[in-house]
């Protein structure tokens, strides 16, 4: 079956090309008639427009390419959602790559394979030693909480003050232990905890910070005993932390208790064991989150947790790329997100 073309279209709507073309790309100026004739037209013929040529002729896809940590997490499918979203608002595709533990480095070879105009990374990791993997023939934009070393624009969302300021509120309060569920494996396995307010880059490095910056503004010393490693960041983990916290007398006997959980699925986690034991939350031990997944708003009780805008985050994330795509050559930009502390029944305050 021969395929429809552009000059088929335009011949049988008694239009010129560059009509129908503006047609297709909701531009030009036209009368609305002409405009529904030529759709109606489009849609009767079973037009669809050839990428191939098109990318041919201009140099350009439209598509945009996403590198990110295998869906293990509920936060990924939101974050890829938000992101096409935005992606389609600009008139653009979205296409996903996965990489699981040998990291963002692992699939750069893969995105050359792919036609895209240009990509987004999400490093999982800090990328101190590999950095050289933000320096592509195509443009790229990073995401997540590396630093991008002026190579490259990135979008971040804030880390320190959202947990410093839910664990301030907790100790204000008078909460006897407050434990955290997701620290760095390496400080917690080493017990160099202190150690954290030296890094400046990755996710469980700087909530871990603001925990502990929390408790030193307090004038109170972090337990270590009750700050617990994150492994997959999952809700295994979640349940497997609050379990260990069980075990700890300083915890499990306090006069009254809180968790903060470095995002929602280990508070998830942490939720079903703690009420698995007998709990109530909040009554007998208070849980926070971060990330404000759907999940959290319907579990039950429902997740204190933090709403980092991800939105604002995702088309803040394609719009610089566009932006590099069509050729700007500003400076290198860093844009963070705001956030708001979702409080709900899981905590008291």
């Amino acid at each position: 079956m021969k395929r429809v073309t552009i000059t088929d279209v335009a011949k049988e709507a008694h239009v010129s090309i560059k009509t129908v073309s503006n047609v297709i790309n909701d531009s030009g100026s036209m009368r609305p008639e002409t405009r529904q004739r030529v759709k109606q037209v489009i849609e009767r013929l079973g037009y669809t427009i050839n990428y191939s040529a098109r990318s041919l002729k201009t140099g350009t896809t439209r598509i945009i390419g996403l590198a990110i940590m295998a869906f293990d997490q509920p936060w990924t499918a939101m974050y890829a959602g938000e992101l096409i979203k935005a992606a389609r608002r600009h008139g653009y595709s979205l296409v996903i790559d996965t990489y699981d533990d040998g990291g963002l480095s692992s699939i750069i070879d893969e995105t050359y394979r792919v036609n895209a105009d240009g990509w987004i990374f999400y490093a999982d990791q800090p990328l101190a030693d590999c950095k050289d993997i933000l320096k592509q023939r195509y443009p790229v934009v990073l995401t997540g909480d590396s630093l991008a070393y002026g190579l490259v624009d990135s979008v971040t969302m804030p880390n320190v003050q959202p947990i410093y300021d839910i664990t301030s509120t907790l100790i204000a309060e008078g909460v006897g232990c407050v434990g955290l569920i997701g620290a760095p494996d390496d400080l917690v396995a080493e017990r160099r905890l202190d150690d954290v307010n030296a890094l400046r880059e990755g996710t469980r490095a700087l909530r871990t910070q603001g925990y502990c910056r929390a408790f030193t503004d307090a004038g109170i010393e972090v337990n270590e005993n009750v700050v617990i490693e994150g492994g997959r960041w999952d809700m295994n983990w979640g349940a497997r932390g609050a379990r260990h916290l069980l075990s700890v007398p300083a915890f499990r006997d306090a006069r009254s208790r809180a968790v903060v959980c470095l995002n929602d699925a280990l508070a998830l986690g942490a939720l079903h064991v703690f009420k698995e034991h007998g709990w109530n939350v909040p009554e007998d031990v208070q849980v926070s989150g971060f990330d404000d997944i759907e999940e959290s708003r319907h579990c039950n009780p429902a997740l204190t947790t933090v709403n980092s805008h991800l939105d604002q985050y995702a088309d803040s994330a394609i719009s610089m790329l566009i932006e590099r795509i069509e050729g700007a050559d500003s400076p290198v930009r860093v844009i963070s997100t705001d956030f708001v502390i979702e409080r709900r029944a899981s905590t008291a305050f």
